[in-house]
């Protein structure tokens, strides 16, 4: 797949810097994944030899780091949001979406169980963080909540890099992709085992990334009503009758 980058013009010494070395190197990931991403690859989008990046940036996980910590920097909180946790939450995490919607490669890049250490990262966690403190939910509960959030984020997004490279490579999207594939899959559950995902072939479902992550959302701030309403619920019946 060809580079967003276009042709490679010298950057002057003087003008390479960590924020410049960033740039490019996300340019070349959007464009072409992680897979893509070598510093030769990023020393080819400046102009400049391989060697001067190292001035620059440690090696490609410190590079890959501060990509993220760039790309999560795009994100906004929602501002003006009345009505509580909710519609700040889901602005938020749509924000979130969004922000990995442009870089696909950030679902792979990103670690939960390894978190690296992401200034821009830590600003959306304290702002999860700070709201859900209203909620009475314990601090370990809370983070739960916040990785459960990001994580689910990440892996909406973990479709995005490799759906862009299989219709790099068939040249078909996945509408075309599923088109293709209809009449195996029909002939496989037609067998009667499985009725219900028969039903599923025969009827005219359009599987669209968005509108799953859309679903699964408002699913997961379902669950957290309720979840709240619960606490909320004890805290009342445990606060004796003159503090009710």
């Amino acid at each position: 797949m060809p580079s967003r980058t276009g042709p490679a013009r010298a950057v002057p010494e003087e003008a390479l810097g960590p924020d410049r070395i960033v740039a490019a190197a996300m340019d070349v990931a959007d464009a072409e994944g992680l897979a893509g991403l070598s510093m030769r690859r990023i020393a080819t989008a400046l102009g400049v030899a391989p060697m001067a990046l190292y001035r620059h940036v440690s090696d490609k996980d410190d590079l890959v780091v501060r990509m993220l910590d760039a790309a999560m920097g795009e994100w906004r909180a929602p501002v003006d949001v009345a009505g509580g946790w909710r519609p700040r939450l889901d602005g938020g995490v749509r924000a979130l979406w969004a922000a990995f919607r442009r870089h696909p490669w950030m679902a792979q890049a990103l670690s939960v169980t390894r978190p690296q250490a992401i200034p821009a990262g830590m600003a959306y966690s304290e702002w999860v963080l700070a709201t859900l403190d209203g909620q009475r939910v314990e601090a370990v509960e809370a983070f739960d909540i916040h990785l459960t959030l990001i994580n689910y984020v990440r892996g909406a997004a973990a479709v995005l890099e490799p759906e862009r490279d299989a219709e790099a490579a068939s040249g078909l999207d996945n509408e075309a992709w599923l088109a293709e594939q209809e009449p195996g899959l029909a002939a496989l559950v037609g067998s009667g085992r499985f009725p219900l995902l028969q039903r599923m072939v025969t009827t005219d479902y359009d599987l669209d990334v968005d509108a799953l992550f859309e679903r699964g959302l408002l699913l997961l701030l379902d669950g957290l009503a309720v979840q709240f309403d619960r606490i909320a619920d004890a805290s009342r019946t445990a606060a004796p009758p003159w503090a009710r």
